[in-house]
Parts: structure tokens; sequence; C-alpha cells
């Protein structure tokens, strides 16, 4: 497909958006957004004013007929991610969704059949994936250079005095699991794959919300991994892998960082890797590169790890008894 310019539509005008887009600015000048829609038509106007986009909306289904746009980035609170992406695949528009894409394996499944039968590019933005420090870092694992691996540990836990009202609102998808404990999974995921065993303990609030959570994954190989993930403390943001030779270590933020470190018999070396921006262009630039080959499927962030993931945190919530609006849905419609 020979797509010159990629027209970006942008669905939300929050953080996550405003620092997609200010990213979006960091690529060859292929890339452009030309259009934003917002729940109020006075917030969509001001993102557009900010950031020079030509066709502001109060309506993401305006946005998504108005033939202004080739792909759109969903940045709204995720129980709004799937009707928006449904539609945008059905209208053949391509998609990059914030993570986690749905709040289901279920929702996410059809998802990937309604991309597939429209043979329309959808992936999730689970940036962590694209980012170069990241890559490399398991580049090094599969040479080799810390033999198999064995266990993988890592966290993912903050805590503000006045937390964001959709992190506590079952109805939104609150919780730590879903904004914080996917990245810790996701790290375990790319260096182990799938478990055969999860087990997961987790305190919640009275609304039912996960403030707390471990989680401890078995794999056939003996490897283990040892997972956190919480709204109630500042803790280090950090993750390894260790192997029988060695171990590779994230600093603080660990998912999108600046360098690892690897430590064997030689002793400790620090790896780093360059970097710019926020780290949001990464997955954009990975996005449009499979547009333009006429996929529906960024190699690097694949549906099948998606859809694993939700079935893992699916599994979670199961366990710990976090229920969210939808659960039993017939996704039929």
């Amino acid at each position: 497909m020979g797509i010159d310019r990629v027209r970006w539509g942008i669905v939300a005008t929050g953080n996550i958006s405003t620092q997609f887009t200010h990213d979006l600015g960091l690529l060859p000048d292929d890339a452009v957004v030309t259009a934003v829609a917002s729940r109020s038509q006075d917030s969509a106007q001001k993102f557009a004013a900010e950031f020079g986009i030509p066709h502001a909306y109060d309506d993401y289904r305006r946005l998504i007929d108005s033939g202004e746009v080739d792909v759109i980035y969903i940045g709204t609170p995720h129980p709004q991610h799937y009707a928006i992406a449904r539609t945008a695949l059905l209208a053949g528009v391509a998609v990059l969704c914030e993570k986690p894409v749905t709040l289901t394996a279920q929702q996410a499944r059809d998802l990937i059949a309604v991309a597939t039968e429209n043979n329309t590019l959808f992936a999730e933005a689970m940036w962590m994936r694209t980012n170069p420090v990241i890559q490399a870092l398991f580049k090094d694992l599969d040479s080799g250079s810390i033999g198999e691996p064995q266990q993988v540990v890592a966290d993912f836990a903050f805590h503000k005095p006045s937390l964001p009202v959709r992190l506590l609102d079952p109805a939104l998808g609150g919780g730590s699991l879903m904004d914080g404990g996917i990245y810790p999974m996701t790290f375990a995921y790319l260096a182990l794959g799938r478990p055969q065993e999860l087990k997961a303990v987790g305190s919640l609030n009275e609304d039912g919300v996960d403030l707390n959570v471990a989680m401890a994954w078995r794999y056939e190989s003996g490897a283990v991994a040892a997972l956190t993930c919480g709204l109630r403390s500042q803790n280090p943001w950090v993750a390894s892998i260790s192997g029988p030779d060695g171990n590779l270590q994230l600093p603080h933020r660990f998912h999108h960082p600046e360098y690892y470190v690897r430590t064997t018999a030689s002793g400790a070396e620090r790896i780093d890797v360059p970097t710019h921006g926020r780290g949001y262009h990464y997955e954009a630039a990975e996005v449009m590169r499979a547009l333009r080959q006429g996929l529906i499927e960024v190699p690097a962030l694949p549906h099948a790890g998606t859809l694993e993931i939700l079935e893992l945190l699916d599994e979670t919530r199961s366990q710990i008894g976090v229920r969210y609006p939808g659960d039993d849905d017939d996704l039929s419609g």
C-alpha cells in the first residue's frame, strides 16, 4: 500500500494522548495529525489549537467517518476502548489502542476477528515492547549471555495521596492490574512466555478494586516469575531476568528505561542504548511501517501477545475476585 503520509486521528485529549501526540512530532513529516475527538468540543478545540490539528470533533464516530484519517490512536479510559476500536475497524480505519486494549480477553478476541474480516490493522499500544532498551535487553537474553532464564522479578506500584478517580472506579476498569500490573506481566511474558501455572493474591478495597497484587508464575522449564503491582506504595519499579550465568537488570521505571545492566562472572556492565522523546513514537513508527506494508498486525505488537496477556489478566482477576462490568456480556453484537 503506497501511503506517502499517514494521517493520524487522536481519540481523547487526556495526558496519554498529549504525550503520544507530542512524540508524533518527532517522526519525519510523513506522520501528520489531521483530527482529534473528545467528549467536549471545547476540549477537542483546545487540543487542536495546541498541536495545530485542522479538525476537532465532539464525537469519535464523526472523526472515524470523516475520511480524514488512516489510523486512530485511542487514549480514552479502558472501558471505552472496545466500542471505539470496533467502530473504527468496521469502517476500515486502522487502530492503535492504548493498553489494555479491552477489559477482557473475549473482547480482544472479537476485535482481532473484526480486524481480520475487514483487513484493517489493529494493534495494542504496549509501548514497552517497542522501546529500544527493552529490545536490546531481550536480544542480549536470546544471545545466551546469562544462560537459560530461570527467574523473573518485576514490580510496578505507585501511590499518590489523591489518585485519579478512574483508578479507583470499578466501572472504569480501575485498580492496579490494568494500569500497572500489565507491565510486569508483559515483561515476564517476553522473557519466559506463557506460564504453565499462575497463582495470585490481592488486597481489594470495599468497592472491589485491587490495591495490592502479587503474582507467581511457574513454567515447565522450571523457571518462575514473581510479579507485583499496587496503588499503595512507592516501590522501585525495577525488573530483572536471572539465569545460571548471570542476570539482566532494568532500573527504576523499567517499562521505559535508558539503559540496562548485565551482570556475569566478569562483573557488571551498564549498557546504554540511545533513546529520545517520551518513547511513544517508537510504537507509532512500527504501526506506520506495518500500515505501509498492508499488514493487519504490527510485528512488534503481535495479536497473540495482546490476547495471552489479557487471558492471564482474566485468570488473575478471577483468583483475586476482581470483576468488571461486562465480564459476562455476550459479545456477538
